[in-house]
């Protein structure tokens, strides 16, 4: 129903342009110099997930969020920093040796059901084509995703310090599972420009990461729809 929801507003938003196109005339292309803030929802699609001994975690597709900024090297090219965060529902089952969970005489095995926050700050190069107001691009990017699993890896943890303000004071917090990993994407969709300084970007990326005893190099897809404010820059 989401990944319906995203593709019903990529339609309106392109039945939209035309209709702007029409009455005032082909938009202005950014120029070198100007930058823009980016913000919009990314769908991200449902992904099962192998490790080494059989384990396996399913990830429920789900909706995030993504915030960033880019900078206009050439009228078609922009480079941008962003940060993204999402959040999914997860079951699994995990084996409790290294011994195939589908061996066998099989070892005990246990499930997981939890949920997960993904957060990723990355990098990335857009490349558009063609004039006018509805231009193809491409996209790849590199950057960093931190994982949490709200699993508990330990017992609560307490911690005691003086605050000048408030005295004496403690608090607890919950350590658990989760890692970090290095990423990379590419992608490719449209930009749709609606006025010199006001755009929207439709996109589908592809993220590989990395996961501690994962087989392979996990990749999943993403669909984003970003909503994009152009600023002038020093040229003006």
């Amino acid at each position: 129903m989401k990944h319906h929801f995203l593709i019903w507003a990529a339609a309106a938003v392109l039945a939209a342009s035309q209709s702007a196109v029409a009455q005032f005339g082909t938009p202005v292309s950014a120029q070198p110099g100007d930058w823009e803030f980016r913000i919009g929802p990314v769908f991200t699609e449902s992904k099962n997930l192998g490790f080494t001994g059989g384990s396996n975690v399913n990830l429920d597709s789900t909706t995030g969020v993504k915030i960033g900024t880019g900078w206009y090297v050439s009228p078609q090219l922009a480079i941008g920093m962003n940060f993204s965060w999402a959040q999914s529902n997860f079951s699994g089952n995990v084996c409790n040796t290294s011994i195939a969970c589908n061996a066998q005489n099989a070892p005990s095995v246990h499930i997981e059901n939890g949920h997960v926050d993904f957060s990723t700050l990355n990098f990335d190069a857009t490349y558009t084509f063609l004039d006018g107001p509805i231009k193809p691009l491409i996209v790849a990017g590199l950057g960093w995703q931190w994982l949490n699993t709200n699993i508990a890896s330990a017992p609560p943890q307490t911690g005691c310090w003086w605050d000048p303000w408030w005295g004496y004071v403690c608090s607890t917090w919950q350590p658990t599972h989760g890692s970090s990993s290095f990423t990379y994407q590419v992608g490719g969709g449209l930009q749709i420009d609606f006025s010199r300084t006001f755009a929207v970007n439709v996109d589908y990326r592809y993220t590989w990461f990395q996961l501690s005893n994962a087989t392979g190099t996990p990749a999943i897809g993403t669909v984003e729809l970003l909503f994009v404010w152009r600023f002038p820059g020093s040229h003006w």
